[in-house]
């Protein structure tokens, strides 16, 4: 009769545990909410797929689409007029540079571009050229 108790409390006492578990963890404490993106652009390769996130807060968020998964790099940003400096690089894709400059480019459909600055401060036009897509206001 005893270890019949014993069973019991135990199978009861797991159940309750399980169960708290799955509570603590169903219901999560929510995030603040994320900063508005100022400026967003891509780099489409095929399958590959390239973003760039720029938020009101000076955090970027650098994404790397592929085929069997993704990649995401965030950091801070610094923006003066058309330049911007980046904290951080991620170790692959195609971003390769911390400094980037925002001007007008015939190769994207937006007609805007973000392309990457070399370390003599001259565009490199070797690397890639993200296409600027202008942000729809939030109604």
């Amino acid at each position: 009769m005893n270890k019949f108790f014993l069973v019991s409390v135990l199978l009861i006492g797991v159940a309750a545990l399980a169960l708290f578990g799955y509570a603590l963890f169903r219901y999560p404490v929510p995030e603040a909410p994320a900063s508005p993106v100022l400026l967003f652009a891509s780099y489409e390769s095929g399958v590959n797929g390239t973003l760039l996130k720029f938020r009101l807060d000076s955090t970027f968020q650098y994404e790397n689409l592929g085929f069997g998964g993704s990649d995401v790099v965030t950091g801070r940003y610094t923006r003066i007029d058309s330049l911007i400096r980046l904290d951080r690089l991620p170790k692959t894709g195609m971003l390769k540079r911390n400094t980037l400059l925002v001007r007008l480019s015939p190769f994207t459909e937006t007609g805007q571009g973000i392309w990457q600055v070399g370390p003599m401060g001259r565009v490199d036009s070797t690397l890639a050229v993200f296409t600027v897509f202008p942000l729809t206001p939030a109604k």
